[in-house]
């Protein structure tokens, strides 16, 4: 039998299934590990509180470890299918400061598509037409009820995934028609820098010519005085002159 239909029991039960799922899956509880006294349910209205309180008992406590705390959150879950609630969402809260494990409890989606909003609905409708319907009756009302949310909600989905794709089509044409436009602004500057940068490489290329040209002569003209015979000059008189004597 599922641990789900032990529910309306009256026993604490869940001590000994922990307890069980730790030993087969050899979970040592470490020293550091906070002793849990009490699993408190926060956010629930679907559920008797006081069923839920006995369900959750853990008798003497227990040391608590992430495994514990998702396997909790999951029996939650699994109490809550078993009510004909499947559609919520439960999470694991540790206060080690008072013992306390919270279960916090998401119901919204009940509410919206789910058996929750089909009970107040059918059950408002009996109480103020009063309609006397039998239990019976309003359990196939419900059935209908929960079907036809069911589809309503199957619709929003494809619609808002229309609308989610329409909206991303739109935001792309957009940021397109902002990059064309910033393309088109910017392009202009872009031409007119490149345009400057290549005057600044001609002037520069024309500067280096003319240096080199001024550096060959330069160059040329040394040559040409070094191979220019020189006339030493003793005195008034130079060799050539003493040697016409």
């Amino acid at each position: 039998m599922k641990f789900s239909k032990l529910f309306k029991t009256k026993q604490p039960v869940l001590v000994a299934f922990i307890f069980s799922l730790a030993m087969g899956f050899a979970q040592v509880s470490l020293a550091s590990e906070p002793f849990i006294k009490k699993i408190r349910i926060k956010g629930n209205t679907l559920i008797d509180p006081q069923s839920l309180r006995q369900h959750f008992d853990l008798g003497n406590g227990l040391k608590m470890d992430p495994f514990l705390m998702d396997l909790a959150a999951s029996e939650l879950r699994s109490v809550y299918r078993y009510h004909g609630h499947p559609d919520i969402d439960s999470h694991a809260l540790l206060k080690s400061h008072n013992n306390t494990l919270t279960l916090k409890v998401d119901e919204q989606r009940e509410y919206r598509h789910g058996a929750a909003r089909a009970e107040l609905a059918v059950y408002n409708l009996d109480w103020n037409f009063n309609m006397k319907t039998t239990e019976e009756q309003k359990d196939e009302a419900i059935r209908k009820l929960v079907k036809g949310y069911k589809k309503i909600r199957l619709n929003e989905e494809i619609v808002t995934s229309y609308q989610v794709k329409k909206q991303r089509t739109r935001i792309e044409g957009i940021e397109a028609e902002k990059k064309k436009a910033m393309r088109e602004k910017i392009a202009p500057a872009i031409n007119a820098f490149k345009e400057r940068n290549l005057a600044l490489e001609k002037e520069q290329a024309q500067k280096m010519i003319a240096m080199r040209a001024r550096v060959k002569a330069s160059s040329e003209k040394k040559d040409m005085e070094e191979l220019k015979p020189k006339i030493m000059e003793y005195g008034e008189v130079t060799p050539f002159e003493r040697s016409a004597f």
